[in-house]
């Protein structure tokens, strides 16, 4: 086959003929970036490659139903003409306007409410909560929102159709083969999830929807379509009315970090451990016992820690059970939640567009976000705090959630303050130089919460203010074999940092002393949740709560008549699904641990602190049956 001939054969005999068709990318790119330009050009080159790889694979999913549209539109004899036009306006009414409405018109809607698009799990979820989508609307702004959607997409539609028509005439001979290849690449790559439309979401928005439609149905094909796993619009079940027991109850600030290992921050007071930072400004800190998250992984831990909820809660639940913002604009306080984490990270942001919170910043408003994972500076999500307090009437209590990641992989440091070494950025080389970097960065972070806290001592409504510092779980360096966290429910993924520092007012010395006999005692994200419902006067009331029998925490500032209770672990939650689950449950020094193709196997920490002889299950005795009635269903028996 000559040149010639194979060139007609891969684009056509006029292949400028096909540029009208990569139309739909070019209205995708105009809407990104009149939507979120800003973002767009703070992307670090790698974003930047990948956007513009969304580019290629936008153009491909288009061209081929585009050309076909084109050619229903070119005949010439009169019958012919009449079939191909009702050919193709019934191709572009079943195929094109769908898309059209929810890749344009839909995708701005949504990042209007959210500040992020419909991506690889929000189309999944939606469908799973179709009986809510008109409550939505309802809330969004009526039916006239989903109208506005469909005549958007009408419009585009109609702007392609003339597109194709025009394009016509010079579209003859079979379908070319880089259109047709184009497109089933692009499936593809929709399909094996090589599309970001979930963490940085550096693709364009039409991309971004697509992706969301093939990852529907790869789950549902593949069996797991029935699973409701992820975040999503919350619908709160309705509060009693509330009322705080304590006239006097202090004002409430809960400072989240992100990844920090227990060993990695000092919780205890000098001299019993040193952190230079925070002995300078908290050197009465009060430790909460040893603390242990119930989830390794951001999502689980943060939806626990705000509804106090165990991680065998179901999808529903969780995203209706109140939150502890709900709660403390119950009882009349003034809400915030500050992050620097990234909210289009797996659509995190979504939870908390629905909770009422007064003041509502994540990286997304606060700028300067170069890595996904990262998120935005954290000294910008703590200005942000600033400002919120500092503006707020001397007499209005307050809670409010600080809540950091630049000690997120891979890890922000400042060169001047390095005082792990040697350090290294590559987590294949030799460990210890690589989890000194880590440790550097929450250096760093100690630094900017000491700041925050010398500010805060300082102000005039310290003698009334609780701080509560924790870490939404820890971090592994190849203890047992690997890195990061979500990969197992071991000690150094779920032991985490976790103290109180408070103004001379805001606590009893009841409560004090209840804080100083926790000692070494294990606690739970559900016993820090109950210790905020209690700092905001609404212990006695918890019976009343909605999904009060789920929340099993205790309330640290009462004196236990103590017994260790039962809590139940998991990687594997309703708001997060890993790719190696793992569930478990834990009282005092014995934990059992288990996954889908292992089993159960139990571990004496007071024997084996590291964790490396995992016994037979019988050996934890009781503590096997709790976690087989709990997870049976997903781990074998023996």
């Amino acid at each position: 086959m000559s040149p010639a001939r194979w060139t007609r054969r891969l684009v056509g005999d006029r292949p400028r003929a096909l540029l009208p068709l990569a139309l739909p990318t070019l209205l995708g790119l105009a809407l990104d970036l009149a939507l979120r330009g800003r973002m767009i050009a703070g992307f670090a080159p790698q974003g930047m490659a990948i956007y513009a790889s969304s580019l290629l694979v936008s153009a491909a999913f288009w061209m081929l139903p585009l050309w076909i549209g084109a050619r229903l539109l070119r005949r010439r004899r009169a019958s012919a003409a009449r079939v191909g036009a009702i050919s193709a306006s019934g191709f572009f009414a079943l195929w094109v306007l769908p898309f059209a409405t929810f890749c344009y018109g839909g995708q701005a809607l949504y990042h209007r409410v959210f500040h992020a698009y419909m991506g690889r799990d929000t189309v999944r979820l939606g469908i799973a909560l179709r009986g809510t989508v008109a409550d939505w609307f309802g809330a969004w702004g009526g039916p006239w929102l989903f109208a506005g959607m469909v005549v958007s997409g009408a419009m585009v539609t109609a702007g392609l159709y003339a597109a194709a028509r025009a394009a016509s005439p010079a579209l003859d001979g079979p379908i070319p083969l880089v259109p047709a290849a184009a497109f089933v690449a692009a499936l593809a790559v929709f399909w094996t999830d090589n599309v970001d439309s979930r963490f940085l979401q550096a693709a364009t928005p039409d991309a971004c929807f697509v992706h969301g439609v093939m990852h529907a149905l790869r789950v549902s094909v593949t069996g797991k379509g029935s699973l409701h796993q992820g975040v999503s619009v919350r619908a709160p079940a309705p509060l009693p009315k509330l009322a705080a027991t304590r006239a006097d109850a202090p004002d409430v600030l809960l400072i989240l970090t992100e990844s920090v290992r227990a060993d990695a921050l000092c919780s205890a007071p000098p001299p019993a451990c040193r952190a230079p930072f925070l002995d300078e400004v908290a050197a009465d800190r009060l430790p909460l016992g040893r603390l242990t998250m119930q989830a390794p992984n951001t999502f689980s831990a943060c939806v626990m820690l705000f509804t106090g909820l165990p991680p065998t809660a179901d999808f529903h639940t969780m995203h209706a059970a109140p939150v502890l913002w709900e709660l403390a604009h119950a009882v009349g306080r003034q809400t915030a939640y500050v992050t620097s984490q990234n909210p289009n990270y797996e659509d995190f942001g979504a939870f908390f567009r629905n909770a009422g919170i007064d003041l509502l910043r994540t990286a997304t408003e606060l700028g300067g976000m170069a890595q996904e994972q990262l998120g935005a500076p954290d000294e910008r999500a703590i200005d942000e705090l600033r400002r919120f307090l500092g503006a707020l009437p001397p007499t209005t209590p307050y809670f409010a959630v600080l809540h950091l990641s630049n000690t997120h992989a891979p890890y922000r440091t400042d060169p001047g303050l390095e005082p792990f070494v040697p350090e290294s950025t590559d987590p294949l080389g030799e460990v210890q130089p690589f989890e000194n970097h880590y440790r550097n960065a929450v250096r760093l972070q100690e630094r900017a919460i000491a700041g925050l806290l010398r500010e805060l001592r300082a102000s005039p409504r310290w003698d009334d203010t609780v701080v509560v510092v924790l870490s939404d779980h820890g971090e592994q360096f190849r203890e047992h074999g690997g890195l990061y966290h979500n990969h197992s429910l071991f000690e150094e993924e779920l032991r985490v940092p976790g103290f109180v520092v408070a103004g001379p007012r805001a606590l009893s010395a009841e409560q004090r002393a209840a804080l100083a006999a926790l000692g070494r005692r294990r606690t739970y994200t559900a016993d820090v949740h109950e210790t905020l419902v209690d700092l905001l006067g609404l212990e006695e009331a918890r019976g009343a709560l909605p999904y009060a029998a789920l929340v099993k925490g205790r309330s640290l500032l009462r004196a236990q008549g103590w017994t260790e209770p039962t809590a139940l672990l998991a990687t594997s939650t309703s708001v997060w699904e890993p790719d190696d689950a793992r569930y478990g449950a834990m009282r005092g020094d014995r934990v059992v641990i288990g996954s889908p193709t292992s089993g159960f196997g139990c571990y004496d920490l007071t024997r084996d602190p590291l964790e490396l002889t995992p016994l037979d299950a019988a050996a934890c005795g009781e503590l096997a049956d709790e976690a087989h009635r709990a997870f049976g269903d997903l781990v074998p028996s023996p």
